[in-house]
């Protein structure tokens, strides 16, 4: 017989995992965006039509991965192209990347400057422990994407620059210039995850000038770096730049980080990459080659043929970036139309990758947080959203992210209207708003 091994674990398991696990792990917390899918697959498996909002991820039913790559990597397998990758990627995909920024960003990297990884997280990892020390000062904007856990696995002294909408949620040049000094490490997303919108070429240029002329008397540098891992997904007439494409003078400093997951749909394929300095790339490619978190071969073949490919990705481009688009502008427009009919409702028009900030001015109207509002909203309206608590923005403002890669046009139709039969039956519509 199989030896039973849970008699053999301790009873009080969270003794046991406190002894045995460092501090730092011990005290790491879960993703609060995971723990609301838990909840939300428990409601669906009890029945409930619930309009799933909440995951940055893509339904391949509705968003599928361009066939070139899909066919790419099934002929990759076939043809027995599994075994072990270079540590810092294919040197075809190095290439097919570095002459895809130079044609599409303006950048003329070499390709010795490409570090492949799976997917984003492993550059981004890399950078942080190639730049922070336990005690280092680190610093991004707030609210932003999992910034908050690197900085405590990293050890760093963290600096989050508040932000507001009235600046797209993105810091001033002034306070990124008072808060350089002994920073380590910058973090910067653009177009940005919670919130879709994008950074003015403005800011982001006054910035970059910013870090060029601290760094020039610095001790150590401050290192940016510059997650666009959106880039390609902007909407309307916004168009994404590069920070050294705005000032080249900051090239030294920058990391850029981008995938295959979101543009192209790809999430599961595994494939990322890390462009920086080439002095600086065989420092990322020692850290993500003991990690093992190589993409896989196939992948990373079909993924150079892919980019290489510009007529089909401009193709697929225009087809993601229009299903995007009416998922998008169909939450807005249904949000504005609660608004001017009296509901307590708004929203920023989306400016890039798959989310929408909508807020809910329900706080001291029935409500004490944004907690209680994503919970009413989820069994009131069968509608998960994402607060910014989620994203290191504590203050209970009312604000929320949500994402339409997951949905139908159809289901946010029905989600809206379910959102609008909640928020009347709450009896806030305004009274002169003459609905």
């Amino acid at each position: 017989m199989p030896i039973e091994i849970s008699s053999l674990l301790p009873t009080d398991t969270a003794a046991a995992t406190a002894s045995a696990v460092t501090p730092t792990t011990a005290s790491l917390q879960g993703s609060r965006i995971l723990g609301i899918a838990t909840q939300v697959r428990r409601l669906v498996a009890e029945g409930r039509e619930i309009c799933n909002l909440t995951v940055g991820d893509f339904r391949p039913g509705e968003f599928g991965i361009p066939d070139v790559l899909a066919e790419g990597i099934v002929s990759a397998v076939r043809g027995g192209h599994t075994n072990y990758p270079p540590a810092d990627g294919l040197p075809e995909l190095k290439s097919a990347i570095a002459d895809f920024y130079a044609d599409e960003l303006g950048l003329s990297y070499s390709p010795g400057s490409v570090c492949v990884g799976s997917g984003a997280r492993p550059p981004i990892y890399a950078s942080w422990r190639m730049f922070v020390s336990p005690g280092d000062r680190t610093m991004s904007c707030l609210p932003a994407w999992n910034v908050g856990y690197y900085a405590h696995l990293a050890g760093s002294r963290h600096t989050f620059l508040e932000t507001s909408a009235e600046t797209n949620f993105f810091p001033t040049v002034e306070q990124v210039a008072q808060a350089l000094p002994g920073t380590r490490l910058f973090v910067l997303n653009s177009p940005l995850n919670p919130t879709g919108t994008m950074i003015d070429d403005t800011v982001l240029a006054g910035i970059a000038q910013a870090i060029v002329d601290h760094n020039r008397t610095a001790d150590r540098p401050t290192m940016l770096l510059f997650d666009q891992v959106y880039w390609m997904l902007t909407a309307g007439s916004n168009v994404h730049r590069s920070p050294v494409s705005l000032v080249p003078e900051v090239a030294p400093y920058v990391i850029h980080v981008d995938a295959v997951s979101k543009a192209f749909a790809g999430t599961g394929l595994r494939v990322g990459w890390g462009v920086l300095p080439e002095y600086l790339q065989p420092k990322m490619k020692a850290l993500v080659g003991h990690m093992g978190s190589w993409a896989p071969r196939p992948a990373q073949q079909a993924t150079a043929a892919f980019l290489r490919d510009r007529g089909a990705v401009a193709a697929y481009m225009d087809d993601i970036r229009g299903a995007v688009a009416a998922r998008l502008d169909r939450f807005f427009d249904g949000i504005m139309g609660m608004r001017e009919r009296g509901l307590p409702v708004d929203a920023i028009r989306p400016q890039g990758a798959i989310y929408m900030s909508l807020r809910f001015e329900l706080v001291g109207r029935g409500f004490d947080d944004n907690e209680a509002i994503r919970a009413w909203l989820l069994e009131e309206a069968g509608v998960a959203i994402v607060p910014f608590q989620a994203f290191d923005l504590q203050a209970e403002s009312g604000w929320f992210r949500l994402s339409v890669g997951a949905v139908s046009v159809a289901e946010i139709d029905q989600a809206l209207q379910r959102v609008e039969d909640a928020l009347r039956r709450l009896h806030l519509v305004k009274a002169d708003a003459g609905a």
